[in-house]
């Protein structure tokens, strides 16, 4: 037992509160990560407790796990040529590399796997760009817009992209609304018209994956609204959890520009 939703539809999903976490949903994540016992539901079954004793796989920390994932794809990385899927990716060969656009600046990709920018590189970059040399397959980009949810193989992350992603990237353009859309705006997002939204704007995090963010300002009454959309061929071009890092990780670049850039360095 691995995902933190096996382990949830055995709870009774009361959010009780008893175990001292908001909710069962926080609890299963906590067993899952191994900070939480089975036994520490007040309400667990003896069905339930006979039924996750000894089977949870404790997952380790986010970043641990994606250290490990870079390891196994920049080895990988080194049966790949280059100048044979360049051109497939959207991206140019160079005397150190590939060079892979993303989010409006060059990132250089050397056969070791290891990235050079202008821009700070980090996880939550580096594994997404590695997967998508790897395993893109250059489809042709349909302009056929569809939410998280509605990608292929989405099931098991759309709960948490929901509230990770598109949650996270909202409460930070509520907060600082022109800060956020500068630092978009310095990332190569570009308008997009015909919408509904205040704001619409296109975002090319790689070649082969746009991503539009649309955003509702908030009125009397009603609060802010981001949602984020992609393109229908998103899936062929990059691995569903990948797809998920990278706006996870997009989320946490601009918690740490915003909290840089920000008049008393505050996100909220």
């Amino acid at each position: 037992m691995k995902n933190p939703l096996q382990l949830y539809q055995l709870l009774d999903k009361s959010n009780c509160r008893l175990c001292l976490l908001p909710s069962c949903m926080a609890f299963a994540v906590a067993v899952i990560q191994g900070k939480k016992d089975i036994t520490d539901c007040p309400r667990a079954s003896p069905e339930t407790i006979a039924a996750v004793n000894g089977k949870v796989t404790v997952r380790k920390d986010i970043a641990e796990e994606q250290q490990e994932r870079l390891i196994g794809l920049k080895q990988a990385l080194a049966a790949i040529d280059f100048a044979a899927v360049a051109e497939r990716l959207g991206a140019r060969t160079v005397p150190e590399g590939m060079a892979i656009p993303c989010l409006g600046k060059d990132f250089v990709v050397d056969a070791a796997g290891e990235l050079r920018s202008e821009c700070h590189s980090n996880l939550w970059v580096q594994v997404p760009l590695l997967n998508y040399i790897l395993h893109g397959m250059g489809k042709k980009i349909s302009g056929r817009l569809v939410s998280f949810a509605e990608l292929p193989g989405a099931a098991d992350w759309s709960r948490f992209f929901s509230h990770r992603c598109e949650r996270g990237l909202e409460q930070l353009a509520a907060a600082h609304p022109d800060l956020f859309f500068e630092i978009l705006d310095l990332f190569g997002a570009r308008p997009v018209s015909g919408t509904e939204a205040d704001r619409s704007l296109c975002l090319h995090p790689l070649p082969a994956l746009p991503l539009v963010i649309n955003y509702w300002e908030p009125e009397p009454g009603l609060d802010a609204k981001l949602t984020l959309l992609f393109d229908d061929t998103a899936a062929d071009n990059l691995p569903m959890d990948a797809i998920y890092l990278l706006c996870q990780g997009l989320v946490e670049m601009l918690r740490a520009l915003i909290a840089k850039h920000s008049r008393d360095g505050k996100l909220f």
